[in-house]
């Protein structure tokens, strides 16, 4: 009686894999791959997971080889976007397409395989961007580090699901974590959870002169702020504009193309294209545009610029209307669709996006007009860095003084010099401005300091060179 039921359990999980991939596995291009029918995989399928569940020596959870099943197709596909979503991970991604969600702070993705890195890939989740005003961000956490250890376990294999998981938890409590940074340099953090609201838009005016518009993220709630601050701009007689998209891992494709409507009056904005032809779209702007075809615009990414931020990149920069400042930005040039299960969901990349000029940007990105990079820093130079960041150096100066002066500034650069401790007076000036900021969770709009890319839009603005 007892392997009937466990028979019937196995019987009705297969069921759920025949539903879910019947589309797939029963169209005549998947036929024609293989001799073998879906049937006959799926057969085979069931027979393996009932004799693994019926005469493993250890008892086996069903729901942990399931999901085992599930992940192990997905990884085959070597694409980080195409996963399994049990039920909490579903919801939690819900959360954050809606603004708000609870956690840390971070957008993350599987690092891909790169044929010229002799690593291949690391074995860890990177780091798209973090959000700014949450507690990743005022941990100092950069786009492009990647999560090494979270409660001392390492993250060596974890999926982005896996981290997810770990960082989300109850508001006000705590989980450690330890990043590795660009040169091997490995520091632990503490962050305490709380719940996420993503900001959408942040803007001001630059020189009484350059209007600047940092869009943080493409959400229902982002057209409106930006059409809100585009309109202040030209009311203000302002010619000159400067869109500045970098962290910012993307959003919804609605968000986007109604943005980049407010700046064409007519033509493409992006196209999409699938694996069936019929499902193929052109987007395009409406008649009418509310930005001026003589207002000067300029647009910053980096490498956490990536899907929507990407599409609006693109599609001003294809159509000769903006020019592009920074570096090259983040290469998600795909559509993942998501397919509902009986209490769960995967989500599958169906489709690719495509610029005005045809270009589709996915794994490799846009390189950027004029390329603005932070200088490399010497060997001895990154083991100072590492070490301020290991000791927690500025950490400890800012505590002494929260709002530092000049003065106080200054004997401190000269203090880690003496010890030895000197990545550079600007990297320690910065790391202090940037601490303090974090502190005093009151992040200025622009950095007209220490910003080397902004003040490159800006000289470019000013200088038309």
């Amino acid at each position: 009686m007892e392997r009937k039921r466990e028979r019937l359990i196995w019987i009705s999980i297969t069921a759920v894999l025949v539903a879910a991939f019947a589309v797939i596995l029963l169209s005549p291009v998947a036929s024609a791959q293989t001799n073998r029918s879906s049937q006959e995989y799926m057969r085979d399928l069931e027979a393996a997971m009932y004799v693994i569940q019926s005469s493993f020596v250890d008892e086996v959870d069903p729901d942990t080889l399931f999901k085992g099943a599930m992940d192990g197709m997905f990884s085959n596909l070597n694409d980080p976007y195409s996963l399994y979503l049990d039920d909490e991970f579903l919801e939690q991604m819900t959360d954050t397409t809606k603004g708000k969600y609870g956690g840390v702070g971070l957008y993350i993705s599987k690092d891909r395989f790169d044929p010229d890195n002799p690593y291949g890939r690391l074995p860890y989740v990177k780091v798209v961007s973090p959000i700014e005003d949450t507690p990743s961000w005022r941990a100092g956490i950069n786009a492009g580090d990647y999560i090494y250890a979270i409660e001392d376990e390492s993250a060596e294999g974890f999926t982005t699901q896996d981290v997810s998981h770990r960082l989300r938890g109850t508001p006000e409590s705590d989980v450690n974590v330890t990043i590795l940074r660009d040169g091997g340099i490995t520091f632990d953090v503490v962050l305490t959870r709380e719940e996420i609201e993503i900001p959408t838009v942040k803007s001001t005016v630059i020189n009484n002169q350059i209007g600047y518009l940092r869009i943080i993220e493409f959400t229902p709630f982002t057209e409106p702020r930006v059409e809100e601050s585009l309109r202040k701009f030209t009311s203000q007689g302002l010619d000159k504009l400067i869109i500045d998209v970098r962290s910012n891992p993307g959003g919804l494709l609605d968000s986007v193309v109604d943005i980049a409507d407010l700046f064409f009056s007519g033509g493409v904005i992006v196209s999409t294209k699938y694996r069936q032809e019929r499902q193929n779209q052109v987007h395009r702007a409406a008649p009418g545009k509310i930005v001026p075809s003589d207002v000067e615009i300029v647009i910053l990414i980096d490498k956490g610029s990536a899907s929507a931020s990407e599409i609006l990149t693109g599609a001003l920069k294809d159509r000769g209307r903006a020019t592009v400042i920074g570096e090259t930005s983040f290469g998600k040039g795909s559509i993942q669709q998501m397919i509902p299960l009986n209490n769960a969901a995967i989500k599958l990349t169906t489709g690719r996006y495509y610029t005005p000029d045809g270009y589709n940007i996915d794994k490799t990105g846009i390189d950027p007009d004029i390329a603005v990079e932070e200088p490399e820093l010497t060997e001895e130079q990154v083991q100072a860095y590492a070490t301020l960041l290991q000791e927690n150096r500025v950490g400890a100066f800012i505590d002494d003084n929260p709002q530092p002066t000049a003065s106080q500034v200054n004997q401190f650069v000269s203090t880690l010099q003496t010890e030895g401790l000197d990545p550079g007076e600007s990297v320690i000036r910065l790391m202090v401005k940037r601490e303090s900021e974090r502190r005093l969770n009151s992040p200025p709009v622009v950095d007209m300091e220490f910003d080397s890319v902004l003040l490159r839009a800006v000289d470019f603005l000013d200088t038309g060179r």
